[in-house]
């Protein structure tokens, strides 16, 4: 499991996503970061729930 960069296409902006085993995105943490991005918070802030929700998720 990781955090991966992801860039919208078109729009160019910087978003974060979860990766399981599979390298499939977690579908509950893609929708609330994606949530985020959508609401305009910094990039950093997304980056760093990506990371504790990763962290939270494993535990």
């Amino acid at each position: 499991m990781h955090v991966q960069r992801v860039v919208m296409p078109g729009s160019r902006r910087e978003s974060w996503t979860v990766l399981g085993a599979d390298a499939a995105p977690i579908v509950w943490v893609e929708r609330y970061l994606a949530y985020l991005t959508d609401i305009e918070r910094s990039p950093n802030t997304v980056k760093a729930y990506a990371h504790d929700l990763k962290d939270w998720f494993v535990f």
